[in-house]
């Protein structure tokens, strides 16, 4: 068999038995057990070891067959099944996940490999997320060490990171890019190479019905083409229903990229379940919104920080059984992720019911890092604000679950990537919620188009809820800043020519109401020029620049233009 032809078909397969058979026996502990539970692990074992045999996995089919063998002794009622199993058969799934990656993964390259690592300027506490990469390299089994061995007060933001000899060059750069604040990596052996990977070829199963569709809507365009090369008369012969047929075919080729919020749940149950058990904590995990879809590339950048959150609700939110018994409350800690349609984007909040976030304890610690607030206590957006600060941190010690060099501010950072926002609710001693807004698709967006100083700009329609016209309502200063009324609410008005820092050019004429979470501002423009649907295209702040912008599209008649990110002017 050429086994390099089915690697692919093979990896999305086995991983698809993995994620089966680790929510099988995560059944296993749940007060009402599934009546087929064990037997849907043991056929999932089954179906693995045959696949990896199949394919010439050696190590993979015997993990596989051992972890079928302990199953099948639970279906004969030789072996009960206790947490001390259950533990037993997570770990072989663990091991097999690992044996699975390796056995897809190429042969590293020979010799001693670093990477040189530079950080970009205005990094805050750059010794301390160097020594956070540095970290989380040697945890993930990625790096032998640094040179420096230390970063003090005369770093300067460059060190080499010493890679272990059987890392991926790609699982290294992933890893180092995900912490956050770095400019660039450059490879310094031969054997690696150097700038980005083309990223690997992936498969995702596909409901054949949509490929027909997209088959006979190019086919009937190919015909349409054909017969307008014979024709002087284009827009009357084929115009609309080529308008129809592009339609179409857009949003078939969305609906391709589309899928459910719960391949990113999947991972969750598992996650709450060791972290609570090595926080010593009893948490019952509530889902919500599996079915509702996403673009694939926001539910990957979804997946690490809806991790952090969960893990860091049982470690830091949820208390210990005695002290809940103590505050009156159940023994078990509630914790519930749900899923919602908002609008043009979706909200995903991780909910506890745990003991809050401790305001007073926040403000000493951001006291001493010389961080104010505008009232005696940190309202919730100054408290995130706070909390997501690079480094900051409030355990007193780092745990096996937190402190794992994934911090809320890469969290944010993650998150505004996409074009979403973080937002957090907490009441001390009656629990906390983060909320993450996140656009549905990434390739296509709905936007407002705006003119500011001459220059035209879009604003995208994910955290846009209305639009005004400036001499329909009053604008007022309020505490030495001004205001606009919108209906019962007064919100603060940004003028975005001050921001952008560009010259007058006629007045002002309208305003866009803007809302992130709890925040909402009026943002004055000279012109409201209409909604358009624009492609985004990311792209690198130069340097000096200001970080406003999430990318540039080009307009319906064919002028470029920025896109205007509300999350760093709100």
């Amino acid at each position: 068999m050429d086994a390099g032809r089915f690697a692919q078909l093979y990896s999305a397969e086995a991983k698809e038995h993995l994620g089966l058979l680790s929510r099988s026996l995560l059944a296993l502990e749940s007060p009402t057990v599934p009546a087929d539970a064990v037997g849907e692990a043991f056929r999932a074992a089954h179906t693995l070891k045959g696949v990896a045999a199949a394919m010439g996995h050696e190590t993979v089919a015997e993990l596989a067959h051992a972890i079928e063998d302990r199953l099948d002794a639970v279906r004969s009622g030789r072996t009960r099944v206790d947490p001390e199993l259950v533990d037993a058969l997570l770990g072989a799934v663990d091991a097999l996940e690992v044996a699975l990656e390796s056995s897809l993964r190429p042969a590293p390259p020979p010799g001693p490999r670093r990477v040189r690592v530079v950080l970009r300027e205005d990094t805050q506490l750059m010794g301390a997320r160097a020594v956070l990469i540095a970290t989380n390299l040697k945890r993930r089994g990625l790096a032998t060490g640094t040179d420096p061995e230390t970063f003090g007060d005369s770093f300067d933001g460059t060190f080499s990171v010493l890679v272990a000899q059987d890392a991926a060059t790609d699982d290294v750069s992933a890893a180092i890019l995900a912490a956050g604040d770095v400019e660039r990596l450059e490879w310094e052996d031969a054997n690696a190479p150097h700038g980005p990977k083309p990223p690997p070829a992936s498969y995702v199963r596909v409901d054949a019905s949509r490929l027909d569709t997209l088959a006979d809507g190019i086919g009937e365009l190919t015909v349409l083409h054909a017969r307008a090369l014979g024709s002087s008369n284009l827009p009357e012969l084929a115009g609309d229903r080529v308008a129809l047929l592009l339609s179409a075919l857009q949003d078939e080729v969305l609906r391709l990229r589309m899928q459910p919020v719960s391949t990113v749940f999947d991972r969750l149950p598992r996650a709450v379940r060791d972290a609570a058990r090595a926080a010593g904590r009893t948490v019952d995990l509530t889902l919500e919104g599996g079915d509702i879809e996403l673009d694939r590339a926001i539910l990957d950048a979804l997946a690490d920080p809806l991790l952090h959150l969960v893990r860091n609700a049982v470690d830091h939110g949820i208390e210990p059984p005695i002290e809940r018994a103590a505050r009156g409350k159940p023994i078990e800690g509630q914790l519930f992720v749900v899923a919602e349609r908002e609008r043009s984007s979706v909200r995903v909040s991780v909910r506890d019911d745990g003991r809050g976030v401790p305001r007073a304890r926040i403000a000493e610690r951001a006291a001493q890092l010389g961080l104010r607030f505008a009232g005696d206590e940190p309202s919730d957006e100054e408290l995130l604000r706070v909390l997501a600060q690079p480094g900051f941190s409030m355990a007193d010690s780092v745990t096996s679950i937190s402190g794992r060099g994934v911090g809320l501010d890469v969290v944010t950072d993650r998150v505004r990537a996409i074009g979403g926002a973080l937002s957090l609710q907490t009441g001390e001693g009656r629990g906390t919620t983060f909320t993450l807004r996140v656009p549905i698709t990434l390739a296509l967006a709905q936007a407002l188009r705006v003119r500011v100083g001459g220059e035209d700009y879009a604003i995208p329609l994910t955290h846009v809820t209305e639009a005004m016209i400036l001499e329909d309502v009053l604008v007022s200063a309020v505490a030495g800043r001004e205001a606009v009324r919108v209906r019962d609410d007064l919100l603060p008005l940004i003028r975005l020519r001050q921001v952008l820092g560009v010259p007058a050019v006629g007045a002002e004429t309208a305003a866009v109401v803007a809302e992130i979470g709890e925040r909402r501002a009026a943002l004055a423009v000279d012109e409201l020029l209409g909604r358009e649907q624009i492609l985004i295209k990311g792209f690198d702040n130069a340097r000096g620049a200001l970080p406003i912008f999430s990318g540039a599209t080009l307009l319906a008649d064919g002028r470029p233009a920025l896109v205007l990110d509300p999350l760093s002017v709100v």
